[in-house]
């Protein structure tokens, strides 16, 4: 199973160290591509086409777990922000920014596919927030996450007021997927091959290129 990891940080300057990932939070351009994709069921999508599939998420072997509230997912993409209320006017920053995911399996009424999401652009909804501030002291879970990026939550004499948003892709989900389709041997279908003229079952794998990265998407409106 193949697992990748890809960290962003953002500094003070506002310089972004992006080590690959593309990120979209809530973006509109990747939901535009998602919503004016041809959608195809899984069993109907052609090799080589660039069409999008909607399906229920299931995990190839054990699931990750979230820094910040140990859920399971397939992926995951973290936020967190630092409020300033300096020029008068208060405004909140990006300065961590983390995405962890691993392949898993997509299923609709027609088959599987398997989805890598490396290099892909995503559009995570971002369902869980915490903050810490003055009054709130950051959590275990939240003061390890900072220190893994070499931040503190608390700044010369109070706590920095931070806000911890967090999204994943996790099992049972509806997600979808606008991607190029291959066609690979299912090595869980060799059982069901009854004789030596009879090929292997096939499986469809979804990957993108640098022209044509994966899409992937929890957003309500991308599945339909």
């Amino acid at each position: 199973m193949a697992l990748f990891e890809i960290l962003a940080v953002v500094l003070g300057g506002g310089t972004m160290m992006d080590l690959g990932a593309r990120f979209f939070p809530e973006s509109p351009r990747a939901k535009q591509r998602l919503r004016r994709a041809p959608r195809r069921m899984i069993d109907a999508f052609k090799e080589g086409e660039a069409a999008k599939i909607v399906g229920t998420l299931s995990y190839l072997g054990e699931p990750l777990r979230t820094p910040l509230t140990g859920r399971a997912c397939a992926c995951y993409e973290i936020l967190v922000e630092e409020y300033s209320a300096m020029g008068g006017t208060g405004s909140w920053e990006v300065v961590i920014r983390e995405f962890k995911g691993q392949a898993f399996m997509l299923r609709d009424e027609t088959g599987l596919a398997i989805v890598s999401p490396e290099g892909a652009e995503l559009v995570i909804t971002l369902d869980s927030q915490t903050k810490s501030g003055t009054f709130y002291e950051p959590t275990v879970r939240e003061t390890n996450f900072l220190k893994s990026h070499g931040r503190k939550g608390k700044g010369w004499v109070f706590n920095k007021t931070l806000r911890y948003r967090e999204g994943i892709l996790e099992e049972g989900e509806s997600v979808a997927v606008l991607g190029q389709g291959v066609n690979e041997p299912d090595p869980d279908g060799a059982d069901q091959v009854s004789g030596y003229r009879q090929g292997p079952p096939m499986r469809l794998r979804l990957g993108g290129s640098k022209k044509r990265p994966l899409v992937i998407s929890d957003a309500p409106e991308t599945l339909n």
